[in-house]
C-alpha cells in the first residue's frame, strides 16, 4: 500500500511549490521590466549625451570644415569616459567618420545603415551591428548654430549589448539576493505554520482525524445516554440523538445545539459541574444519573460534557449489591450468636429438657411469626407487604428493631405508579438510616386516610446520637428528592425525634 504523505509534508510541500512558482513568475515579471528599464535609460542617456555634444562648439567647427582634430578626439574620448560609453561618432552628412575609438576607423564611412533617420533630422535609438559588433545606439542630429535649419552632421553613440548585458546581469543580481532573503524566510514561515497546524490537530493526520470522527459520531449517537457539550457560557455546543429526543420532548422543538442548557435540562442550576461523581437528577417524572467532567485543551478549561443515564436500572442494581453486601455482613456478624444458640439447643436436648426446648424455640420465632401475621391482616397490597419485611430484615441485620405499626389497614393501592413512589421514598429514606449508627429500636407508624399514606418514623430523642440525625436530615435535603416530592405531590417533615412522610395512595374500587 502507498503511503500517504503526513500532514506536515503535504502543507510544507503544497506552500513551498505555489511559492516557487508565484515566485519564479514574480521574478521572470521583474528581471524583464528590468531589462527593459535599464535599456530604457540607456536610450534616454544616449539621446541627452548626444543633444549636449550636437550643440558643442568645438563638434559643430570641426563638422563645417568637415574634418577632425586631435583635440576633437581628445575631447569626445573624455566624454566617452565620463558616461561610460563605448564609443561617440561624430560624422558628416555623408556618414564619414570624425571621430572613432579605433583611429584606423575614422575618415570612412559609418556602417550599420541605422542613421538614415539622423541624417533627416530625427533623434532615435535602434540596435545594430557595426565595427565594435552589436550595440545600442543613439543618433542626434546636428545644426549649424548661424543657420539653424541647416544640418550639418550626426553624432552617434553607442553602448555595446555586452556593455549592456553585463549592466542588466548586474541588476539581475542585486533582485536575486531579494529573491533567496524572500525564499528563505517564506521557507522558514511555511515549516513554522505547518509545524502550528500541526500540533494544534494534536499531531493527528487527516485521515485520523476523519476517522476519530466518525468512530466518535458512531459512539454519540448509539448510545442509550444523553450526551451534551457545553461551553463556559453554558450553550450546547454537541448533542447526540438522545439530548435531540430530551430535547424535542420537552420543548417541543427540533434542534438543542446553540441553546442554553437550561432548555434541555430544566433544573440544570443545582446541578455541580466541578463534582466528578454522579449526581441524582430528575425531569418529566424520570430518574437520571447526572455527571460532568471538564474539557481540558492545552491546559485551559474550554467547556463541560454532560452525561445523562437513565438511573431505573442502575438504583435497581446499586440497591440489590447494596442489600447483598448488607446481608453478607450480618451473616459474619450473627454467626457467633447462631453458634451460640445451637450450643443451647444441643445442651436442653442433651439434658433431655425438651419443655424448655419448646419454649426457648418458640421465644426465638414468635416475633417473626407475629410481625408475618400482623402485616397479612393489615396490608393489602402484597408488593408493600413484600418490602416491608425486606426492609425490617435490612434493619435487624445491623442490630436495630424496627417497629412498623399500621392503623388501619393499608388498602390495595388503585394507582400502580403511586404504590411505586410511595416504595422508592421508604427506600431512599432507609437508605439515608442505614448509612449511620441507629438506636436499639425504630418505630414506622403507618397512617393510611382519605386516600393518602403517612408514614412516621420515631425513636427515643437519647437513642440517636444529634450529629447522626443532623446528617440524615441533610441527606434527604437533596434537590433530587425534593423534586421527586414535588412530582409525586408529596410532603416531607423533620422534628427533633421524628421524620414524617405523607403522600397520594388512592384505594382500588372493590
Amino acid at each position: 500500500m502507498k503511503k500517504k504523505l503526513s500532514l506536515q509534508a503535504l502543507l510544507s510541500l503544497t506552500f513551498i511549490v505555489t511559492l516557487l512558482i508565484s515566485v519564479s513568475i514574480s521574478y521572470g515579471l521583474i528581471v524583464k521590466n528590468a531589462a527593459n528599464r535599464v535599456k530604457q535609460d540607456e536610450e534616454r542617456l544616449l539621446l541627452n549625451t548626444g543633444k549636449y555634444l550636437a550643440e558643442e562648439p568645438l563638434i559643430i567647427n570641426q563638422l563645417k570644415e568637415e574634418k577632425t582634430s586631435l583635440e576633437l578626439q581628445q575631447y569626445v574620448a573624455r566624454v566617452s569616459e565620463v558616461y561610460h560609453l563605448d564609443f561617440i561618432v561624430v560624422m558628416t552628412m555623408d556618414t564619414l567618420r570624425l571621430t572613432h575609438p579605433d583611429p584606423k576607423q575614422i575618415g570612412k564611412h559609418f556602417i550599420g545603415g541605422d542613421e538614415q533617420g539622423a541624417l533627416q533630422g530625427k533623434s532615435e535609438t535602434s540596435i545594430s551591428k557595426g565595427t565594435l559588433g552589436r550595440s545600442l545606439r543613439g543618433f542626434v542630429p546636428v545644426y549649424d548654430t548661424q543657420d539653424p535649419s541647416k544640418q550639418i552632421g550626426v553624432v552617434a553613440l553607442g553602448i555595446k549589448m555586452n556593455s549592456l548585458a553585463e549592466m542588466i546581469n548586474q541588476s539581475k543580481k542585486d533582485y536575486q539576493l531579494s529573491l533567496i532573503i524572500s525564499l528563505l524566510f517564506s521557507l522558514s514561515v511555511a515549516f513554522a505554520l505547518s509545524l502550528y497546524l500541526k500540533r494544534t490537530l494534536l499531531n493527528l493526520e487527516p485521515q485520523e482525524i476523519a476517522s476519530i470522527l466518525e468512530e466518535r459520531n458512531a459512539m454519540l449517537e448509539e448510545t442509550k445516554d444523553v450526551i451534551v457539550v457545553i461551553d463556559l457560557k453554558q450553550h450546547i455546543l454537541l448533542a447526540n440523538a438522545q439530548a435531540q429526543t430530551l430535547y424535542q420532548y420537552t420543548t417541543q422543538q427540533t434542534d438543542c445545539v446553540g441553546k442554553p442548557i437550561q432548555e434541555l435540562l430544566l433544573h440544570f442550576d443545582v446541578t455541580r459541574l466541578d463534582k466528578k461523581t454522579e449526581q441524582l437528577y430528575q425531569q418529566h417524572g424520570q430518574d437520571y444519573l447526572l455527571s460532568a467532567a471538564p474539557i481540558v485543551v492545552r491546559g485551559q478549561t474550554t467547556g463541560h460534557i454532560l452525561f445523562l443515564r437513565n438511573a431505573t436500572e442502575t438504583l435497581f442494581v446499586t440497591d440489590q449489591l447494596a442489600n447483598t453486601t448488607a446481608y453478607a455482613t450480618a451473616l459474619q456478624s450473627q454467626s457467633h450468636e447462631f453458634m451460640n444458640k445451637l450450643h443451647v439447643i444441643y445442651g436442653l436436648v442433651d439434658l433431655n429438657a425438651y419443655d424448655e426446648l419448646h419454649t426457648y424455640l418458640e421465644d426465638l420465632l414468635q416475633p417473626e411469626k407475629e410481625f408475618a401475621r400482623h402485616l397479612a391482616l393489615l396490608v393489602k397490597d402484597p408488593m408493600i407487604a413484600g418490602f416491608l419485611i425486606g426492609e425490617r430484615q435490612k434493619f435487624s441485620e445491623i442490630k436495630t428493631t424496627l417497629t412498623i405499626d399500621i392503623f388501619p389497614e393499608i388498602p390495595l393501592c388503585a394507582d400502580a405508579e403511586k404504590r411505586t413512589d410511595f416504595i422508592t421514598m421508604l427506600r431512599y429514606v432507609h437508605h439515608a438510616f442505614l448509612q449511620k449508627k441507629l438506636p436499639e429500636s425504630l418505630t414506622l407508624l403507618l397512617e393510611w386516610q382519605e386516600q393518602q399514606i403517612q408514614a412516621s418514623y420515631t425513636f427515643l430523642p437519647n437513642d440517636f446520637d444529634e450529629n447522626d440525625w443532623e446528617d440524615i436530615k441533610k441527606g434527604l435535603d437533596s434537590f433530587y428528592l425534593k423534586q421527586f416530592l414535588l412530582e409525586t405531590k408529596s410532603e416531607m417533615t423533620f422534628t427533633a425525634d421524628s421524620l414524617v412522610i405523607i403522600t397520594q395512595f388512592p384505594k382500588e374500587v372493590t
